[in-house]
């Protein structure tokens, strides 16, 4: 996805911000916050960012607020250093059964090939619920992000941030499930 596809539906700055795939308001975990608190996603309003919008740039930094507001923000926050975090309403809703890490992989390489052919993607499990995607040449880490984001939660309501159910083909075996990842680490060589 590119800032020239969706600046025609909205201003540059707001297209800017869809590229992050967050929607304002989300509720997040910081990966360098020890205290591992809560934070509240919103678009990075810093003069680097707002200037990068409105040029058409695509957005890749957040700034981050508490809950209560009685500590100063972070500013200029990398996307992907945040993780989305349930939202208490959402924890006893009912879900498709938890989609394995090795399938999520596959299908997460699947699309990334299909997005760019000629590039050689390598997705990795690692520990806990995380997958490390490399690759060398081709696209910007924010372009593969922007692959790779919907696999961490359904942007389409500010109201539900799990990922979408899928079917994985691997093998011959079809499986149908939600993907749970915590994290994607990209890595261009």
């Amino acid at each position: 996805m590119t800032a020239t596809m969706t600046a025609t539906a909205c201003g540059p700055q707001e297209a800017g911000y869809l590229a992050l795939r967050l929607p304002a308001g989300t509720w997040v975990r910081h990966e360098g916050d020890e205290t591992r608190r809560i934070w509240i996603a919103q678009p990075c309003a810093c003069t680097l960012c707002m200037s990068a919008t409105l040029l058409g740039a695509p957005g890749t930094h957040y700034e981050l607020r508490v809950h209560e507001g009685d500590m100063a923000p972070l500013v200029h926050v990398r996307h992907t250093s945040v993780v989305p975090h349930l939202h208490p309403e959402e924890l006893f809703q009912t879900y498709p059964p938890v989609l394995p890490l090795p399938r999520t992989a596959a299908h997460l390489r699947r699309l990334l090939r299909a997005r760019f052919p000629g590039v050689r993607f390598s997705v990795r499990t690692r520990r806990g619920w995380r997958l490390s995607v490399s690759w060398s040449g081709g696209p910007l880490d924010t372009e593969v992000a922007t692959v790779a984001a919907p696999l961490l939660a359904d942007y389409t309501t500010p109201e539900r941030r799990r990922a979408r159910a899928i079917t994985v083909t691997r093998f011959g075996r079809a499986s149908y499930g939600t993907p749970l990842v915590d994290a994607i680490n990209l890595t261009r060589r």
